[in-house]
């Protein structure tokens, strides 16, 4: 019998070499939010922050993290991690799954900072909406990347990145 295009796979498990849907997709791992992240990385780049490392292996896959003075940074997606931003596109397609999996990703969110503290890591979280004002976020990287005690020295004042 031909079959076309059109007609659906006689079974469940035939159309993606034997995996259904679901099954295929659990199996595609993501390489980041390459945008989000090379926006971050200019970022730091332009105020001459120095130090930082990518993935680097620790609990929770930090995006940047400043190993000599114990500093990470987690820049998080608003949708994947639940912001409330006004943002944040509630699913209307499988929307108890999304629910769920939002909710145990923000669990997860706060266990890793919990753990990372507790290690004696400075943990920084910034949504992905704040990209577009980092100048909050600037003034945070400096005094986090202080090697001595407020008004010890320490990092020099940075540069303005709007300038």
């Amino acid at each position: 019998m031909e079959r076309h295009l059109s007609d659906p796979p006689p079974s469940d498990k035939t159309s993606f070499g034997g995996l259904t849907r679901s099954e295929l997709m659990s199996r595609i791992r993501s390489n980041a939010n390459l945008t989000t992240e090379i926006r971050m990385m200019r970022f730091l780049k332009k105020c001459g922050l120095k130090g930082w490392r990518r993935n680097y292996a620790l609990e929770g896959k930090p995006d940047f993290v400043w190993r000599k003075e114990h500093v990470v940074l987690f820049v998080d997606g608003c949708f994947w991690h639940g912001h409330d931003c006004g943002r944040n596109l509630s699913p209307v397609t499988n929307a108890k799954f999304w629910g769920n999996k939002i909710k145990k990703n923000k669990a997860r969110d706060r266990a890793v900072t919990e753990l990372l503290k507790d290690k004696g890591w400075k943990v920084i979280r910034i949504w992905e909406c704040q990209l577009k004002d980092l100048q909050h976020l600037r003034i945070e990287l400096e005094q986090a990347l202080r090697r001595e005690p407020p008004g010890m020295g320490g990092v020099p004042e940075l540069p303005d990145p709007a300038t």
